[in-house]
């Protein structure tokens, strides 16, 4: 994981791409803590380019550092990684591997075909003096471009500043270049699957956004491509009859296990259980065997065995974490804790509160932070603790007070978030901050404690893939299957713009990684081949906690999870007390 910054200017704009740097360098060094360096290279007669990456070490055996420069003056900016596919291996960084596959070809197009994982790039091309920048097709990564016309310059940043105006998300839609034997700017895009009336959208927002034209080059067809395609599927009476003859039980386990009889039901819940698995293995593994604190003395020359916690899930209680933690705990070694994170914001106290609980402190602190997925967290902390009951796990409560809130939105967060500014991105954004600081007391000893881990694991993509909102049953109540599986198809393509550059900013801003197993390649391949009703079947038959991400809840009824596996679905902002419901989410901030 790597804070990135790019800066393509003309020779007299060079103070400028300094000034822009110093304006990004913190927020960039804080996602790389261990290691920053800066690169200036004189690209054309016409263009410079300063580049600059902060390190947060990863993979391999000791860091590697960036910008990455090979013998023939190319350069990489590589914040990713390779969970799968032929260029992953365990005991070489990603970078050096991305950097010298790019090498051996002029094609670079050739490369990204076989590149499976989260990332964003940037790469200058000495040969035909071309810089590639972009997401991958999920778009897991933050990139942010802002293009001055005026200046003639181009700018590239993980993060950014709401000091810097203009800057947008480069969207997921495909590896974007800049040819620099032009002397203005331009661009082009290689889109990652062919173009729809969606990619057409967003291309010419970006480009009224940023006043230049881009052209539009050969499809990349990338490893997640097929995908996306959209299937319009209308089930007949025999397809849903076995989900229909469930029985009428308020018992929704009993549903659940009845359905896990059949042996399609069962096949289905199995390949998803070994793909999940997959997923979390790759990601809990790939990593140095160091916490925060361990891996100072490491990069410092000294010595030292680590058994501190470097994995934290995201945890509300809810289905999609559970079953996270639950097979996260088959691959974390044994001797290891885990940190289970959940957050809580301070609800305001009414009169009579008040009044009852003056003189009691500890009461009150209680009743102040006891919100919904506090409530879910213990519950499902339980279950836990009977389904793996040899693992040492450290529930951290995070008790977010409104001054704190307060303070670190002004100062911090509202700089990640930028350039988005709606009320569901403060909520969001706050709510994930302070949860990835992971620091709070730990439950039930009440003891101070600060997550030391490196990695957090997120649910992230479950309700997009298996149908978790409740709009997905108003949209199949009105309008049928057709419009529901277009509905879960349009979610992934946009959950890049409305999610994941975000989170990706916000999470990383404590020197943390975020992993999405749910939003791994081989495993949204999977999903979206599945029909959408044996995925999700929110009818009058199964209601809120049972026909919502069915497949799921039947994947954590299987685990052994009983309360968990039918909690129905609460979005995270209003879990942990952060958002009011009364504001209109789509509304700008004027918090932030």
């Amino acid at each position: 994981m790597c804070g990135i910054f790019c800066s393509i200017h003309q020779p007299e704009q060079d103070s400028e791409s300094t000034k822009q740097w110093n304006i990004c360098k913190d927020a960039i060094a804080a996602r790389g803590p261990d290691y920053l360096m800066e690169k200036r290279l004189t690209l054309s007669r016409d263009w410079l380019g300063h580049f600059a990456a902060a390190v947060l070490w990863m993979q391999g055996p000791r860091v590697t550092t960036q910008p990455s420069l090979d013998d023939n003056e190319n350069l990489l900016l590589w914040n990713g990684d390779l969970f799968s596919g032929h260029l992953a291996r365990d005991d070489v960084c990603d970078t050096n591997i991305i950097l010298t596959e790019l090498q051996s070809t002029k094609d670079v197009v050739s490369v990204l075909r076989k590149i499976e994982g989260p990332y964003c790039l940037v790469y200058y091309q000495k040969s035909s003096n071309t810089l590639y920048f972009g997401r991958d097709i999920i778009g897991r990564h933050s990139l942010l471009l802002k293009v001055d016309n005026k200046a003639n310059s181009l700018t590239l940043a993980s993060v950014a500043n709401k000091k810097i105006k203009g800057i947008v998300e480069v969207p997921a839609i495909g590896i974007f270049a800049m040819n620099l034997n032009m002397s203005r700017i331009n661009l082009a895009c290689y889109p990652w699957k062919e173009p729809d009336l969606r990619f057409t959208d967003i291309i010419e927002v970006l480009e009224t956004t940023l006043s230049v034209d881009i052209d539009i080059k050969d499809t990349i067809v990338g490893a997640c491509s097929s995908a996306w395609t959209t299937l319009h599927l209308h089930p007949t009476r025999k397809d849903v009859e076995y989900l229909e003859n469930v029985p009428c039980s308020k018992d929704f386990n009993e549903v659940l296990h009845h359905l896990l009889k059949y042996e399609e039901v069962d096949e289905r819940v199995e390949r998803l259980t070994e793909l999940l698995h997959e997923s979390v293995k790759i990601r809990v593994k790939k990593k140095p065997n160091y916490c925060k604190t361990c891996i100072r003395i490491i990069l410092s020359g000294g010595s030292v065995t680590c058994t501190h916690s470097k994995i934290g899930i995201l945890f509300s209680g809810g289905l999609d974490s559970a079953i996270l933690t639950a097979i996260a705990d088959k691959y974390v070694p044994e001797d290891e804790s885990i940190d289970l994170i959940n957050v809580a914001f301070e609800r305001p106290a009414s009169k009579n509160q008040n009044a009852s609980h003056a003189n009691n402190e500890k009461g009150n602190a209680t009743q102040k932070y006891d919100v919904p997925d506090r409530k879910t967290g213990r519950q499902t902390y339980s279950e836990l603790l009977r389904i793996c009951p040899n693992r040492k796990w450290n529930f951290i409560q995070c008790n977010v007070a409104q001054a704190e809130l307060q303070l670190y939105r002004a100062s911090r967060i509202c700089d990640l978030v930028h350039p988005l500014r709606t009320i569901l991105d403060d909520s969001l954004g706050c709510a994930m901050w302070f949860a990835s600081r992971a620091k709070g007391i730990l439950y039930p000893v009440n003891e101070a404690y600060e997550s030391p881990c490196r990695i957090l694991l997120l649910g992230i993509g479950a309700d997009e893939l298996f149908g978790g909102y409740m709009r997905h049953r108003t949209i199949l109540r009105h309008r049928g299957w057709d419009a529901l599986v277009q509905e879960l198809s349009i979610e992934l393509a946009r959950i890049s713009e409305r999610n994941l550059g975000r989170d990706d900013r916000i999470v990383s801003d404590h020197g943390k990684q975020s992993r999405l197993p749910y939003l791994d390649e081989n495993l949204v391949k999977y999903v979206q081949l599945i029909k959408p009703w044996e995925r999700c079947y929110p009818t009058e038959k199964m209601p809120s906690g049972l026909g919502d991400k069915l497949l799921l809840r039947l994947l954590a009824c299987k685990i052994g999870f009983h309360g968990t596996a039918t909690f129905p679905k609460r979005a995270f902002q209003f879990g942990s007390r952060i958002a009011n419901g009364k504001e209109n989410a789509t509304d700008v901030s004027t918090r932030l």
